[in-house]
């Protein structure tokens, strides 16, 4: 049969890639997809939805007009007035559009989430990306910006965002910059967790995505979720197009905008119906997810608890022994008792336990003298104390002493108590007369 000695180096690597491995899957699946129709969705009150900052703002008296598209986005922001442009998913967007960001008008202010350096390089922008982090920190904001230190430490930096070319406001170490480009004001901010439902109660977060919105009258939200085709691939609209403001076939919508693209006009997804409680199998519900069990905890501890009870079966995998019946095998060598017994002694002398040694061998005089006396092996030893010291005349203090009494921290007491144990019970069972033991100088 070949040896096994191999798994004993390669099963504690193999648990550790596997640990590795199931780390940076849960890591992944942790972290939001851009794509999901959830993903910083004014509507969405999924985990990375922004349906609480969507309700923070309206409630604030800012108008947000949602668009589905960069070319809708970017005409009704090129009309001009005191509006931030709200680019949650830059990287989906055609990089034929992202350089008419920074020709926007002087009024107009783009705020972008975690814009990639593709992305910066394709607008225009000579800004250095560094990053990313495992996951976004919450540094101290670093910077004089009102809005910035009312929230606090907020988890603004997963990338971080090098504007020394511009003259610009650097906050929460490079992780929110702000910037002039040509004549617009571009922000970047180098994550999504202070936009997110489920990360707006953590550190200063709801308060620094309002105050970044909340600027202007006007949000005019890109809520992009699918890459962008090219432009000069466009199939055009076949819907009629929408009227001229202040011509007679106005309805008294003064900003041209497709009503359906208001956001107070639009159904919240998964919201409750008449009164009754909404359908777990719409809006993205999960009722596992939304259980308070669920939102007691963070992500992070749920994949901390899953890894370490995977953990704990790999464990159990390489400690479990082959399942059936023991097999009784030939010993390789016989080894006589006094050489087990010198062995024995060997180790607790090097041990030191002098204790330990003189309690086994009275234990097994106790039982010894319990069978000569035919009492149950269980039996206290202050018995069979009582019944030794009537047999040889002698105390019971002494007997008792003799058969569980400790030892001082010497070799030759250790020898002396074990050599009365010994002619004791030689004496009891009749292999050695109690005055030969006395004159040797062996009883007490």
């Amino acid at each position: 049969m070949k040896s096994r000695r191999w798994l004993r180096f390669a099963l504690p690597l193999a648990v550790v890639a596997g640990l590795a491995t199931m780390t940076g899957v849960a890591h992944v699946v942790q972290q939001p997809d851009p794509t999901d129709a959830s993903f910083l969705s004014p509507t969405s009150a999924e985990g990375d939805g922004a349906r609480l900052l969507a309700d923070a703002l309206t409630s604030a008296g800012v108008r947000i007009t949602v668009h589905r598209t960069s070319l809708d986005a970017l005409s009704d922001a090129e009309v001009g007035g005191p509006v931030t442009l709200f680019v949650t998913t830059p990287e989906l967007m055609h990089p034929s559009y992202l350089p008419r960001l920074a020709a926007l008008p002087e009024q107009v202010r783009v705020v972008m989430v975690a814009p990639g350096q593709d992305q910066l390089t394709a607008a225009g922008l000579s800004v250095p990306v560094g990053g990313p982090r495992w996951t976004a920190t919450a540094p101290q904001p670093g910077c004089s910006t009102d809005y910035v230190n009312a929230a606090g430490p907020a988890a603004a930096q997963r990338l971080r965002y090098d504007v020394s070319a511009y003259q610009a406001v650097r906050c929460y170490n490079d992780g929110l910059v702000e910037f002039r480009s040509a004549q617009v004001a571009m922000t970047l901010v180098g994550a999504a967790d202070p936009f997110r439902n489920d990360r707006a109660d953590e550190h200063g977060n709801r308060a620094l995505a309002r105050g970044l919105l909340a600027r202007d009258p006007t949000v005019i939200w890109l809520d992009l979720h699918e890459r962008e085709p090219d432009p000069d691939d466009a199939v055009p609209p076949t819907e009629p197009q929408q009227p001229d403001p202040g011509t007679d076939d106005d309805q008294g919508d003064d900003s041209g905008e497709r009503p359906d693209d208001d956001l107070p006009d639009e159904e919240p997804t998964g919201a409750p119906q008449d009164g009754g409680e909404a359908d777990s199998t719409q809006g993205g519900g999960n009722r596992v997810s939304d259980s308070p069990l669920a939102r007691a905890f963070p992500p992070a501890v749920w994949a901390t608890l899953a890894l370490l009870a995977l953990a704990a079966l790999a464990l159990a995998a390489a400690s479990a022994r082959r399942l059936g019946a023991p097999v009784a095998e030939p010993l390789p060598v016989r080894v006589r008792a006094a050489e087990t017994v010198r062995g024995l002694g060997g180790l607790y002398q090097r041990a030191g336990a002098r204790s330990t040694s003189l309690a086994t061998l009275q234990g097994a005089a106790r039982a010894r003298l319990a069978e000569h006396y035919g009492l149950p092996a269980d039996i206290p030893a202050d018995e069979v104390a009582e019944r030794v010291a009537a047999t040889v005349g002698q105390p019971v203090l002494e007997v008792r002493h003799m058969l569980s009494g400790g030892v001082e921290d010497s070799d030759e007491e250790l020898a002396r108590a074990a050599t009365t144990v010994q002619n004791l019970v030689r004496f009891v069972t009749g292999q050695q007369n109690w005055q030969q033991g006395t004159d040797e100088g062996n009883l007490t």
